[in-house]
């Protein structure tokens, strides 16, 4: 029975009824000398207390999307780490990036992904647009979205957390917003948080983002080439990922958006703020925050406004209100998907090759 299962919660909250009221059924009916009477009610209460802490972490967890699955609560989440090759297995000379992505839920495709160049592997979950599958589009290619989640999260937490399918769906369906394909791949394959940069010995979470998944989605998909026609974006941890990536790797991304970033000054040379301060890519960022937000104030966008140098160029919104949580990114998705769309390239007819992927 899986962690954020509604059978799961029905049956906690069972056990905690049944805890309440064997506790009133039983205690004035306990027998023997008073220490163990005593200690078998101290026990009834810690029971009933415990099975109600469970009912209302569960409760939570299910509303916010913190662990998505019992692997992500043990830390075993997105089948990650590195890959070891030996001697008479080593990768070959062009790595195969045909990969089977199947059916998962709402919409969604997932596949465990190898990462051929960063060593190490793990989930990658693919939205396709209704568009991708109609004949009148067989020849069409479309933009890409990497969404990058947060920590404590998995890519499963996007599917928990809001519909981010429909969402993005709305969008289109309103003109808001061209057809795109979203990819949420996991930002810790090696259960690692290195702020999505490459640390030797650690975890190359860089080249995995920004060329495992890529070099991936477009052999089994009709994308788009990067840069023009890929986008980044993400939440807490994810926002500051999608911010120093397309800082770091304008070659792969004209645009990011970073909803609720981490301090954008944390992580050295490596960071947000250090790539806006010394380099000059060509990229442009979108970074929203909330006034009620003290893990991510507005203060953290204005320095990287501050900071950013041309040709780079940076946009900044702030909500009145709402926390660090799931509702608050769900009210800025839907505006950034907007953004984004109109900075990366339009779904476009390209004629394919024999091999190309369907």
């Amino acid at each position: 029975m899986g962690l954020t299962s509604r059978w799961f919660a029905i049956l906690l909250c069972a056990v905690a009824v049944a805890a309440v009221a064997g506790a009133v059924l039983l205690w004035s009916r306990i027998r023997g000398p008073r220490p163990l009477r005593a200690a078998l009610r101290v026990g009834m209460i810690v029971v009933c207390q415990f099975t109600a802490i469970l009912v209302v972490m569960v409760t939570a967890n299910n509303q916010y999307g913190f662990y998505a699955s019992w692997d992500d609560l043990l830390g075993d989440a997105n089948a990650g780490g590195r890959t070891v090759v030996a001697d008479d297995a080593r990768p070959p000379a062009v790595p195969d990036y045909r990969t089977t992505f199947t059916s998962y839920a709402e919409g969604f495709r997932k596949a465990t992904v190898r990462g051929w160049h960063s060593g190490t592997k793990g989930d990658v979950i693919v939205w396709l647009p209704p568009q991708y599958g109609r004949p009148e589009f067989a020849h069409t290619r479309f933009p890409v979205i990497e969404v990058l989640h947060g920590i404590p999260g998995t890519p499963h937490s996007f599917l928990r957390g809001m519909r981010l399918g429909q969402m993005m769906q709305k969008q289109i369906t309103a003109g808001r917003a061209e057809p795109a394909i979203l990819v949420l791949p996991t930002i810790t394959p090696d259960r690692v948080n290195t702020g999505c940069a490459d640390i030797p010995g650690k975890s190359e979470v860089a080249t995995w983002l920004t060329d495992d998944v890529v070099k991936t989605i477009n052999t089994n998909f009709r994308t788009l080439p990067a840069p023009r026609g890929w986008a980044v974006m993400g939440i807490s941890t994810g926002g500051y990922c999608a911010a120093r990536l397309a800082l770091a790797h304008p070659e792969t991304f004209t645009a990011a958006a970073a909803l609720a970033p981490d301090d954008p000054a944390g992580g050295g040379v490596s960071s947000p703020l250090w790539l806006a301060r010394n380099t000059r890519p060509h990229v442009q960022l979108l970074v929203e925050s909330s006034v009620q937000d003290p893990e991510s104030p507005p203060k953290f966008a204005d320095q990287i406004r501050f900071a950013v140098r041309p040709p780079a160029t940076v946009t900044t919104v702030r909500m009145v209100g709402g926390g660090h949580n799931w509702k608050t990114w769900g009210r800025m998705f839907p505006d950034a998907f907007t953004w984004l769309s109109g900075r990366i390239e339009a779904p476009r007819a390209v004629p394919l090759a024999p091999s190309a992927a369907p």
